[in-house]
């Protein structure tokens, strides 16, 4: 795994606040240069959807390598060192967390920050991957998110590990329709009359749990 990867493991990239850091915008990516007028080196940092790094020895006109080593010892250390207190300096400044394994509740996440700016907040010791989405200033939560034993929703299913879900609140009237399709089940941990869970792994498409998260949203 790169510098950069590792780095910025389970993160989100927010481009505008890239600019704000002093990211450039050239063509289809964004560029930051940082000089090391010490070392006669620059660290150049680029973000296409994807942060990449490199140092460029000024001095030589090359890219500079010897950093990448894990093992990298004496100068070569020093210079890793700087690479990395950058990244870590754009990653607090630059981005938020991203919470979940799958790559549907990473969207769903991203989509309840961008449209009704909240994150998920854990607040049940006993079952820690578990997260509420409130309405701001209330205790109220339109949406709960977090990863479950399959088992728990579908005792049938072959699959026994962990997946995960989000409870959005529904019509009561209903329910009992909406539990016919594919990817819906009895909420976990939530009131079976008015909640459902939806499974999070592409069997429902994003579109229509956005729809199913604004009607939660709007009732509560």
């Amino acid at each position: 795994m790169s510098i950069e990867s590792e780095t910025f493991s389970n993160c989100l990239i927010l481009a505008d606040r890239l600019l704000d850091y002093g990211f450039e915008s050239e063509k289809d990516r964004l560029i930051y240069k940082k000089p090391l007028p010490e070392d006669r080196f620059e660290i150049v940092i680029e973000y296409d959807g994807t942060i990449r790094g490199r140092i460029m020895d000024l001095a030589a006109e090359d890219e500079y390598v010897n950093y990448r080593f894990e093992n990298a010892a004496g100068y070569s250390a020093g210079i890793r060192q700087k690479f990395i207190d950058l990244l870590l300096d754009i990653r607090e400044k630059c981005s938020r967390n991203r919470y979940y394994n799958s790559e549907q509740a990473r969207r769903i996440c991203d989509h309840i920050y961008e449209t009704y700016e909240r994150i998920p907040e854990f607040l049940w010791p006993n079952i820690p991957s578990y997260a509420a989405y409130r309405l701001k200033g209330t205790k109220k939560w339109f949406a709960v998110m977090g990863s479950v034993p399959r088992y728990k929703l579908d005792p049938d299913a072959s699959y026994r590990g962990d997946v995960e879900v989000i409870n959005v609140k529904a019509d009561s009237g209903k329910i009992n329709e909406i539990l016919t399709v594919k990817g819906y089940y009895p909420a976990f941990h939530m009131n079976k009359k008015c909640w459902v869970s939806i499974i999070l792994d592409d069997t429902i498409p994003d579109d229509e749990i956005q729809n199913r998260i604004r009607d939660s949203f709007e009732s509560v």
